[in-house]
């Protein structure tokens, strides 16, 4: 029985354990982006050849929409930096292609009030980012 007590509680000291780590800072958290109609008018955008982003300050809401049936997927990448490298600690997944128009990810329990945050559209093959030019800008937005 004590060797029992003892394993359960080794169990769950490893579990707290894990829960406590950080992410490795080269892990991105990743959403799938689901249908929507399209970001409020006046939101600012990132737009390139093949993505377009835009960020809604109301409800931090990401939106991508893949401007090119290339069978690569559209991927808004945001992120709390200066926006200079293309590593992005956050990716909305557009994987519908263009016929589906625009998609969103919603981030409001992630993004606080008042937080500047930098956003750019990246065209991904697979888990790859392709970053061949047809990315838009970083573009930066306070949320609201």
């Amino acid at each position: 029985m004590n060797s029992r007590i003892l394993t359960v509680a080794g169990a769950m000291v490893t579990a707290v354990v894990l829960a406590a780590t950080p992410a490795l800072a080269t892990e991105s958290v990743k959403q799938t982006a689901k249908d929507g109609s399209a970001p409020p008018s006046g939101a600012p955008c990132s737009v390139g050849k093949g993505v377009t982003v835009c960020f809604q300050k109301a409800g931090d809401v990401i939106w991508v929409r893949d401007e090119q049936a290339d069978g690569h997927h559209a991927v808004g990448g945001w992120g709390f930096g200066d926006g200079e490298t293309d590593v992005w600690d956050y990716e909305c997944h557009d994987y519908l292609g263009p016929s589906a128009g625009w998609t969103r990810c919603g981030w409001s329990d992630t993004i606080g009030e008042s937080r500047t945050i930098t956003f750019r559209g990246i065209e991904f093959d697979g888990s790859t980012p392709k970053l061949n030019g047809d990315a838009g800008p970083a573009t930066g937005s306070k949320a609201s």
